[in-house]
């Protein structure tokens, strides 16, 4: 049969093969977990000459981000499924009808690449009636719901982690995609000099309520010589701000972290696979306090994988006090430090192997 994407040139005249004919759409719709990976391969996959596409929720964060990017958006509608009312139910399926109504003319001859829950689903199942090839990639260490339902149906589930139980179909480990400056800009050392060992608190976009209060109740613990950066969310920046003291630094959001975490000494963070990935990525020592309402408590899992592959402890919140957490962060601050052992080329290991699928 004649094709016509297997018989283009580039705008140099160059013949293309097949594979670079490809046409990629990529699904990023979500939280910070699932679209900077999602990014970041929709890069690599640019590098190569490939045309992408991303979908995003108009007015969204990951509309923003992928913007900052330059990457080609188109919008759908998309929302929470699972843990929501049954209004809020009733609306994310007639959402996810009209989205794969919506997009069913550009996932035609594509193939998609669905990363994160319930807001993956449009591409997925607009991507099975067209026949198109698709792939999952499946951040946690625990599958979601949405992954577990689709898996049998992908090309193949890229895992960021080792899973705590076996998938169906075909899968592959290839570490989670990090943005380029958690390679670059945290691997050069940093100047020695005198100066206050630094405490790091990552609420992430959303921030972590908990940890923002630990963070406020550790600063009458904590010894002179130190000092606390608190990354809180936009929701919390208020009253955190207003209460911390003159050695407390306090920051809403930030799109570059790794500025943060270069002069952290020990980092407190949630255990969200991307986060953990990038702090992993740092070999700074790390409390991580997983998230207790994670759903499968999956945030612990990862948690527990995070302490096996590098310099990282994990806490359940209902154990932590202002008290332990200090005595814990002493402690990692003058234990050895050990490298971790995490893939940091997750992205080119996705790109080759949709390559070596399609060529």
């Amino acid at each position: 049969m004649n094709d016509d994407r297997f018989h283009m040139t580039d705008n140099k005249g160059i013949p293309k093969t097949k594979t670079q004919c490809l046409k990629i759409v990529i699904s990023g719709i979500g939280t910070g977990g699932h679209f900077f990976p999602a990014i970041v391969v929709a890069q690599e996959l640019q590098k190569r000459r490939l045309e992408v596409i991303f979908l995003v929720r108009k007015g969204y964060f990951e509309e923003e981000v992928a913007t900052r990017y330059g990457l080609k958006t188109v919008t759908v509608k998309s929302g929470a499924f699972y843990g929501t009312s049954v209004f809020s139910k009733i609306f994310s399926i007639l959402a996810l009808i009209y989205s794969v109504y919506q997009i069913r003319a550009i996932t035609r001859n594509v193939v998609g690449i669905a990363f994160g829950g319930f807001g993956a689903l449009p591409l997925v199942i607009s991507c099975m009636i067209n026949r198109s090839a698709f792939y999952l990639f499946e951040p946690n260490r625990v599958p979601g719901r949405a992954t577990k339902l689709c898996a049998s149906k992908a090309r193949r589930v890229f895992l960021g982690l080792g899973l705590t139980s076996r998938l169906k179909g075909g899968s592959v480990v290839t570490g989670i995609p990090i943005r380029s400056q958690f390679k670059t800009r945290l691997v050069k050392s940093r100047k020695k000099k005198k100066r206050r060992k630094k405490v790091l608190f990552l609420g992430g976009s959303q921030g972590a309520r908990k940890l923002n209060k630990l963070a406020l109740g550790i600063q009458k613990f904590l010894p002179k010589g130190y000092e606390i950066i608190i990354i809180c969310g936009k929701r919390d920046y208020t009253w955190v701000n207003s209460k911390r003291n003159g050695r407390t630094k306090v920051l809403p959001f930030t799109f570059s972290p790794w500025n943060e975490m270069r002069d952290a000494d020990v980092i407190v963070s949630r255990s969200g696979a991307l986060a953990g990935y990038e702090i992993l990525s740092s070999n700074i020592p790390t409390v991580f306090i997983p998230f207790p309402y994670a759903i499968d408590d999956h945030q612990y899992h990862n948690a527990e994988y995070f302490s096996l592959m590098g310099n990282a402890v994990v806490m359940r919140e209902e154990n932590v006090t202002e008290k332990i957490l200090v005595e814990k962060i002493i402690r990692l601050i003058s234990t050895k430090k050990k490298k971790s052992t995490i893939n940091l080329g997750a992205e080119k290991k996705i790109a080759d192997i949709i390559f070596k699928d399609n060529r």
